[in-house]
């Protein structure tokens, strides 16, 4: 999960880490090594549990297929730097296949499915067709492939492919997949093709992606260096375009605590919006070589949202949904952005969907948890929130917070805060004397004088704490820290906007004129009241 704070801080490198699987070769270059494997025992328990939450028997399901990662030898890390890549490839390419449901490759890999026979993770995915298979790397540049269609319905091989290839030729292997194995998924046969590059450019990007995996500063400039090399001769080549901003993002410390995390408030700011410009120039260069490009519009998308121009934005939103109705990342985007904007049941709905899609997606998981706790459907977050890390999920300590402080559970309150202030690679000693000030109204203002004193980066990478401030009834406080944003380009932060715990804080005067200031009210007009506002005769907002 990116937090709250992160978020602030990283917000175009979020929607590019969420659409990441759209990259052919940048792949699960996030994902942490999986842990240790559950059993078949807990993996049918929790299947029966989504059906149940995400009424997968109830409602007809589209046809489904889940793809394992490919199996390499321990000794073959070439094949093992390229099998996360070819798997999300491949995925890309069958998940726009109309009326297929794709799981992910990270769903697969994932801590409760990975060692599951094929029957228990297809019971698990609620998917009748699995693609795996293997990858080995061979002398002189080359690899032999196998994959096969394994029909779970019938417990029958449908495709199959084993056969030596250069690497290069990888870049056309999802295009061929998804045609060869269409007719036996009941899809129509598949016409498009997907752009190649010369061998030679192409054998640079994949030295770069492998280079782009591992933590040594010295190699990801080699692979910053590989992808510039790539680009000035195919200067439109999309994964290299997206993969040179990852490195950018990494190399200027968005991700690993460097000058645009670790300096003023100011410098990350302006670290961030020239970050953005170049998202901007990034999508518009996509879309104008494919004006169909879900890439690009995802990144303009990005880029309304910080210009304020939220009417783009969403235009750019439903369009999405109306060419990619099968794409749980792209609903999960979509649900990001009504979030956001204070249209909370909307958001659930696209939750939901993205969910039933591909039901160890874990994100999906998580803002369908959220959006039931807005709603103070408390039993209906914990146990969505359980399942989340049954799939292995981190980094849901907030959550659990918020969950303590309506109990009234202090001491859990403090080791949930805790807990989630270390995972913001913050100093956490505050949050004692901060639990402390929720628990007892004596101790309000130390607590929150106590943050006060906090620095300016420290201050503005925890969203000047209007969150925290809420939570400890401080309502001016929390508005003066929600107005200061407001002043700046939009963030990821608004989504907990909308939480109970901020009803006071959204009754004040000050905070519709926050909203109108970020554009939000003019958003509204147009498409209609949050779930939390409505206008008032005198043309003025109010919330609750």
């Amino acid at each position: 999960m990116i937090t709250r704070r992160r978020a602030l801080v990283l917000a175009v490198l979020v929607l590019l880490l969420l659409v990441a699987a759209l990259v052919v070769g940048i792949g699960r270059w996030w994902l942490a090594p999986v842990p240790p494997r559950a059993d078949a025992e807990a993996a049918d328990a929790l299947a029966a549990t989504l059906d149940r939450v995400l009424q997968r028997s109830a409602q007809a399901m589209p046809p489904g297929l889940a793809i394992r990662t490919l199996v390499t030898a321990a000794d073959d890390p070439q094949a093992a730097g390229l099998a996360g890549p070819v798997c999300d490839s491949m995925v890309n390419r069958l998940a726009r296949l109309p009326g297929l449901r794709v799981a992910s490759c990270r769903s697969t890999g994932a801590e409760i499915a990975a060692d599951l026979d094929d029957r228990a993770l297809s019971r698990l995915l609620a998917v009748d067709y699995l693609v795996k298979g293997r990858l080995q790397s061979l002398p002189r540049d080359r690899l032999r492939v196998q994959l096969v269609l394994h029909d779970m319905r019938g417990d029958r091989e449908r495709w199959r492919i084993d056969e030596e290839m250069a690497a290069s030729d990888l870049q056309g292997l999802p295009t061929r997949v998804a045609r060869e194995a269409a007719p036996a998924l009941g899809q129509p046969a598949s016409a498009a093709t997907e752009p190649t590059i010369a061998a030679e450019a192409y054998a640079r990007f994949l030295r770069a992606t492998q280079l782009f995996r591992r933590p040594a500063i010295e190699e990801r400039r080699e692979a910053l260096r590989l992808v510039d090399e790539v680009l000035a001769v195919e200067p439109d080549h999309a994964p290299s375009l997206y993969l040179r901003m990852a490195l950018r993002s990494r190399l200027d410390g968005f991700e690993t605590g460097g000058p645009a995390d670790q300096g003023s408030a100011a410098q990350a700011a302006a670290a961030q919006a020239a970050l953005m410009g170049e998202t901007h120039k990034l999508g518009e260069r996509l879309l104008a070589v494919d004006p169909g490009d879900r890439r690009g519009n995802i990144l303009l998308l990005n880029a309304a949202i910080d210009g304020r121009r939220w009417d783009e934005a969403f235009r750019r939103g439903d369009a999405l949904l109306q060419h990619a109705q099968q794409q749980p990342g792209v609903l999960r985007i979509v649900a990001r952005l009504y979030l956001m904007a204070g249209y909370v049941q909307r958001a659930q709905a696209l939750a939901f969907e993205a969910a039933r899609l591909d039901a160890l997606d874990a994100e999906s998981i998580e803002y369908l948890a959220t959006t039931h706790g807005m709603q103070r459907r408390d039993q209906v977050m914990r146990e969505l929130l359980t399942v989340a890390r049954q799939i292995g999920h981190g980094s849901l300590d907030l959550f659990d917070a918020v969950l303590a402080h309506r109990r009234a559970d202090w001491p859990d309150f403090e080791r949930a805060m805790t807990a989630y202030a270390t995972n913001t690679q913050r100093p956490a000693d505050w949050v004692p004397a901060y639990a402390r000030g929720v628990a007892d109204a004596r101790e309000r203002e130390p607590a929150a004088q106590l943050l006060d004193g906090h620095d300016p980066s420290t201050r503005h990478y925890m969203s000047d704490y209007f969150f925290e401030y809420a939570l400890l009834g401080d309502v001016r406080r929390s508005l003066q820290a929600i107005r200061h944003h407001a002043r700046q380009p939009p963030r990821l932060w608004l989504e907990y906007l909308w939480w109970p715990e901020l009803a006071a804080v959204r009754q004040q005067a000050g905070f519709a004129e926050a909203m109108s200031e970020l554009g939000l009210t003019r958003l509204w007009q147009e498409r209609g009241a949050p779930d939390l506002c409505q206008p008032g005769t005198d043309g003025r907002w109010a919330c609750r």
